[in-house]
């Protein structure tokens, strides 16, 4: 149990850097990070919400292999509504989901606080009616 509270910690000051350098300022008299309701809102969010919507949520992270010929080749939706046939290299399935998981970390660092107290929320409501 201790290595993970240290672990998480080691993360955490990591997560704390890097957002610092994120919302990094420059100005007159140096680098500044300002303290501002949208500074705390994403490192609350980032630092406290995000791994736990990370974890809970992991399925969103999980990349989806339907259509996935067994030569390693992805098939475009509209490939068969076509005369000429066409595949998708794993440059392009690489490139999609990275931007797809870009996309998702976004919008749960940004409603992060949102999202973790709306399924707090349903889990209580389903732990009172059991």
């Amino acid at each position: 149990m201790g290595k993970r509270v240290l672990r998480y910690l080691v993360f955490l000051l990591y997560g704390i850097v890097v957002m610092a350098i994120l919302l990094a300022w420059n100005t007159k008299n140096g680098w500044r990070v300002p303290i501002t309701p949208y500074t705390v809102w994403i490192f609350f969010s980032w630092l406290v919400c995000y791994p736990w919507l990370r974890g809970k949520l992991g399925y969103l992270f999980v990349k989806n292999d339907r259509g996935k010929a067994s030569n390693g080749m992805t098939a475009s939706p509209w490939q068969y509504s076509i005369g000429s046939t066409r595949s998708i290299g794993e440059i392009f399935s690489l490139a999609y989901v990275l931007c797809e998981h870009l996309l998702i970390s976004l919008l749960l660092i940004l409603f992060g606080p949102l999202v973790t107290c709306a399924l707090f929320l349903i889990t209580l409501f389903k732990k009172r009616r059991s």
